[in-house]
């Protein structure tokens, strides 16, 4: 049986019953931090930081190296402890690691729409927790550093459990275990919402109304912020006892058959259905399930219909088609009469022509979401008649042929049956080796890893096993990985069979220089790489051939235009070459070559799409031509990337941690900014740059998740780490991004303090600081907000003039961006004309297109001021396009604000209102309080409600937005403060 290990609690090890001793504390925690890294190199430096985090001892190095030759004694034959570089690995089954088990199972759980499904997942995820992670081994303090991010992982899953229950209906049983976490974690929102909605369904309105009195009080005291726009409009929801909030029930036809009860395997099939119904949940989808006789095509349709069902409350349809019975298959007419019935057709109703029954069929289901399983079919055409037209039905067809013409015309997605999943390479060994499998599990999962899953590999391994009954699996995996494991999987006097025969012959057919990038292939951290990858690991540009020639040979896949993998084997090959025939030196001097082309490249399209985000100074980059080529190279490059921060150490890996957060947060990619980020902060070790960079990424991750107490104390640790170097672009940075914080949350004052602070940080050094241009735009934007709009112009001509003093062409085009945007509300439109187009012109010379679509939305605005309203349309659907394009949804918000407000000014109130709405859902979706009463004022101001101005004033009341408490009076608002309304108009100039 083999060995666990324990992390999520005490740190340990057993073997079934029996425990297995660690050591000391000092020793289980050096043991924890390599177990939580399996499989990557944990420097000596590393594990010295973490044992001895304030002095480490003269001897601190001997006595890690001590703990290790320990820990390899008591973990022999169980695992694989080797010294690597100027650390250590750990070489052993992930999943033999209850936190790595964890983390596998709240992946599974997210991957699944199946909330029975989902729950199972998640309580088995859970259930790997038996205490603080590390409990009796480490300080809170590097619990913290170590498992942070896990702790929150725990939280997060804990969240999606209690949501998959809600959906399930089980309010009443929640209830409980819900007010006790939000007691023991009140600013958890998510928490909160959910409570309040389990309170509600089960009839207790009125409790879940105080859960959210008593949030808010909570948040206002200790925080001093409002809850979250969610949170606020399910507590609306409640008070109106909005019918949406009712526990979803089913209804319609449920014909599907009865599931198997003994159903396994074919995971990796399971998830590309489950990824075709999230790709587009507006469309029909169609799925085709095809292979030969008995392959299982009906049972995964069958298993993964009733894992989904939840999602399709108007009912499920099935019919096994008999395409391949001894008798005729069933013809489209008579599924339709079967269907027509299920729906509610009466008999005395049922059309008597096909396309009749068509018409009928599509109509009934037109407004509905079904799923439509239809087994066995024989041809394209039997099927069409079949397939409904509404928007999120889904129909999977199951087929012994291809379905091509279904594929080519309907835009059916295929799903073949033929690779193994881990389950199905345990089954495929327990069909071969019977209970020896279950006697051993561990071992067999190590063995069917070891094998890459691939059937021939683990068929030769089982042929091993199985002609020698008295050697175990474990003794088998031993015997793969001590020794040459491709070479071991071959069968005596069958050499055919062996697995590196073929990969012998296919390489060294192939000259030098082919073998040489071969060899370090194998060392890309990612899944794959590109001609330019590989041009950086050989250190030669004329690469391109070569690549060809190693496709040819079928030792590496281009899977998409320019770009190459290769199987799990194939590479476990060429990385066995490299170590065997390429030095040290030649390898780590190609690893650096290919960090650096990360680094440089990755570097060149941060800068050109996110030009104001902070990053460590670095060498000239190549460029872009386009924003385009930019993004789509991040796109293609993000698992690399990501690999590379993980499997590096120290500057190689926090270095390019920096450099690419800009994107996975602008692009959304949270986890993968949450997985870099720690890793930064755990490799920075005490450089405080390091320390700082980490610090600002993890903060970025926290408010891109609205979480923005945890935002704000890495901000703040950021700013503390880079203030102790004299780092002062770093200490402005985090200045200039707590105060975006606390302005996001509405706190002006205290955005205010921190914008000034940073004024003053920036004007003592005495010099022209490049940052001190956005700085003084900063606060002008505060104070415009504020209705102070004679001050904003000051500091934005401020702004302006240093900018050009400083020949500094971007910050100029923002400076005179919002000068001529505060003109404009000012009533100055000659000079708003003049300074927007002006802005403009630099843009489109620096090819920013999120700039350009900033300017023309000023500009329109200004044309509509002028009553120029061709202009004005003309440049606000300009700007819609590039906004959609870009994805900067802030600005989507502004854009079609101004496209709105130019369709009211030409009397369309209707369109007006539509397109107010659609920039008040953005608003709200990224938290944006003052473009959320902006567009609440358009809509009072299109629709005539004045509940959208009255709603808009209370949110400008609660936050200081004068100029638009102004504009909610005006528009028809009759909720307010005299007194503050009065204090508005007199900084507006107007008579109050």
């Amino acid at each position: 049986m083999g060995v666990e290990f324990l992390l999520l609690g005490a740190v340990r090890a057993r073997q079934g019953a029996l425990s297995v001793p660690l050591g000391p504390r000092q020793q289980r925690l050096v043991f924890a931090v390599l177990a939580w890294e399996v499989g990557r190199p944990v420097s000596v430096d590393r594990l010295i930081s973490l044992l001895w985090p304030d002095s480490p001892p003269r001897t601190a190095e001997h006595a890690v190296r001590v703990c290790v030759s320990k820990l390899r004694s008591i973990l022999a034959g169980h695992v694989e402890l080797t010294a690597q570089g100027s650390g250590y690995v750990l070489r052993a089954d992930p999943l033999t690691i209850d936190a790595h088990r964890f983390l596998d199972l709240v992946e599974q759980a997210r991957a699944t729409v199946d909330d029975r499904r989902k729950v199972e997942l998640l309580d088995e995820a859970l259930g790997q927790w038996q205490g603080p992670a590390l409990a009796d081994t480490a300080s809170d303090e590097i619990r913290e550093r170590l498992f942070g991010g896990l702790t929150e992982a725990k939280l997060v899953a804990t969240e999606d459990r209690f949501d998959a229950l809600l959906r399930l209906g089980r309010h009443h049983s929640v209830v409980s275990s819900l007010a006790s976490l939000v007691e023991t974690y009140p600013t958890r929102e998510r928490l909160v919402g959910q409570l309040m909605l389990a309170l509600h369904r089960g009839g207790q309105s009125g409790q879940a109304l105080d859960v959210a009195r008593r949030t808010r009080q909570y948040l206002a005291d200790e925080l001093g912020i409002d809850p979250g726009r969610e949170l606020q409009d399910l507590e609306l929801a409640i008070l109106r006892d909005d019918p949406a909030l009712a526990t979803p029930r089913r209804r319609g036809p449920a014909q599907l058959p009865a599931d198997l009860a003994d159903f396994t395997g074919r995971s990796a099939a399971l998830d590309q259905l489950d990824a075709l119904i999230a790709r587009d949940p507006a469309a029909v989808v169609i799925t085709a399930i095809d292979g030969t006789a008995g392959v299982g095509k009906t049972a995964l349709a069958v298993h993964w219909a009733h894992r989904v069902r939840d999602r399709f409350p108007d009912g499920q349809l099935h019919v096994n088609l008999r395409g391949y019975d001894l008798g005729p298959p069933l013809q489209p007419a008579q599924v339709l009469n079967q269907f027509l019935r299920a729906v509610g057709v009466p008999s005395d109703g049922l059309p008597t022509g096909l396309d009749e029954a068509v018409a009928m069929y599509r109509t009934l289901l037109s407004d509905k979401r079904m799923l439509v399983v239809l087994d066995n079919a024989v041809s394209a055409d039997q099927v069409r008649p079949l397939i409904p037209v509404s928007p999120g039905s889904v129909v999977v067809i199951t087929s012994r042929d291809r379905l091509d013409g279904l594929v080519a015309m309907d835009g059916a997605k295929r799903v073949v049956l033929d690779v193994l999943s881990p389950k199905e390479a345990i089954a495929l060994l327990r069909q071969m080796l019977g209970g020896r499998v279950d006697e051993d599990l561990a071992a067999a999962a190590q063995l069917a890893v070891t094998c890459a899953y691939l059937p021939l590999a683990l068929r030769i391994a089982a042929a091993h096993l199985a002609v020698r009954p008295n050697r175990s699996i474990a003794d088998h995996v031993a015997a793969l990985r001590e020794g040459d494991p491709l070479a071991a999987l071959q069968i005596e006097g069958d050499r055919q069979a062996a697995v590196t025969a073929g990969f012998d012959l296919s390489y060294t057919a192939l000259k030098p220089d082919a073998q040489r990038l071969f060899r370090l292939l194998g060392l890309v951290p990612g899944p794959d790489a590109s001609v330019d990858a590989a041009a950086a690991l050989a250190g030669t540009d004329d690469v391109g051939v070569l690549l060809e020639r190693l496709a040819a040979a079928h030792l590496i896949e281009e899977h998409l235009p320019g770009r190459y993998t290769f199987h799990d084997l194939l590479r476990q090959y060429a990385w066995e070459r490299t170590t065997e025939q390429d030095s040290p030196a030649e390898r780590e001097a190609a690893l650096d070559r290919l960090y650096e082309y990360y680094e440089t490249t990755t570097r060149a399209a941060v800068e050109l799409l996110y030009p104001y985000m902070l990053r460590i100074e670095g060498v000239t980059p190549k460029s872009f031509d386009n924003h385009g080529s930019a993004l789509a190279w991040l796109d293609l490059e993000r698992a690399n990337l990501v690999a590379a921060v993980r499997q590096a150490e120290g500057k190689r890996s926090w270095l390019l941690a920096d450099t690419v957060r800009s994107y996975l947060y602008f692009r959304g990619h949270i986890v993968d900014l949450f997985g870099v980020a720690r890793h930064a902060l755990a490799t920075a070790g005490d450089d405080p740059k390091a320390r700082a960079v980490g610090h600002n990424s993890l903060a970025t991750a926290y408010y891109s998740q609205n979480q923005y107490a945890e935002a704000i104390r890495h901000y703040s640790d950021s700013q503390t780490w880079s203030r102790s170097i004299g780092w002062l672009t770093g200490e402005a940075a985090m200045l200039n991004n707590l105060g975006a914080v606390l302005e996001q949350q509405g706190d002006l004052d205290g955005a205010n303090a921190k914008f000034v602070e940073l004024l003053a940080l920036l004007r003592s050094t005495g010099e022209h600081h490049h940052l001190l241009g956005p700085a003084l735009i900063r606060v002008g934007n505060n104070l415009q907000c504020r209705g102070r709009l004679t001050d904003a112009e000051s500091y934005y001509r401020q702004a302006l003039e240093f900018s050009r003093a400083m020949q500094e062409r971007h910050a100029e085009a923002n400076a005179l961006h919002f000068l001529g945007g505060v003109q404009y509300l000012m009533g100055e439109l000659d000079e708003a004309l003049n300074h927007d187009s002006e802005a403009l012109r630099i843009y489109l010379s620096l090819g920013g297109r999120n700039d350009e679509a900033r300017a023309r939305t000023h500009l329109a605005n200004v044309y509509r001021g002028f009553g120029r309203y061709d202009e004005a349309m003309k440049n606000v659907r300009a700007a819609l396009v590039l906004a959609v394009e870009t994805g900067e949804r802030r600005t989507e918000t502004w854009v079609r604000g101004a496209l709105a407000a130019t369709h009211l000014a030409m009397g369309d109130k209707t369109e007006a209102a539509a397109e107010y709405e659609r920039a008040l859902a953005v608003a709200r979706a990224i938290g944006a309080r003052y473009e959320e009463c902006e567009a609440l004022i358009g809509m009072a101001l299109s629709r005539g409600d004045h509940a959208d101005a009255n709603a808009a004033l209370a949110i400008a009341d609660r936050i200081g937005y004068r100029l638009l408490a102004h504009q909610a009076v005006e528009a028809g608002a009759t909720r307010h403060d005299d007194g503050l309304l009065a204090a508005g108009d007199a900084e507006l100039g107007e008579d109050p």
